[in-house]
């Protein structure tokens, strides 16, 4: 019974110590901090990977895949 009560009044502590500090954050929220007129470079390469390579760069030959070694697992 006693360890269910000290549960039940940490968790009551923990909300509403959460609760007090979400009402006292300033109205309007903040934006995240920075600059906001950047590009995002994820967005860019990540569309350049989904729709596939530049126009000038080829794929390797057989030559060059043969000397390639995958990393799979670990030494």
């Amino acid at each position: 019974m006693t360890p269910e009560l000290v549960l039940l009044v940490l968790a009551f502590l923990l909300v509403y110590g959460l609760d007090r500090n979400h009402h006292r954050q300033p109205q309007p929220r903040p934006r995240l901090a920075g600059h906001t007129d950047v590009e995002d470079r994820d967005l860019a390469r990540t569309v350049a990977e989904t729709r596939g390579r530049p126009v000038g760069q080829d794929s390797p030959s057989a030559r060059t895949a043969a000397r390639v070694r995958l990393a799979i697992g670990s030494r």
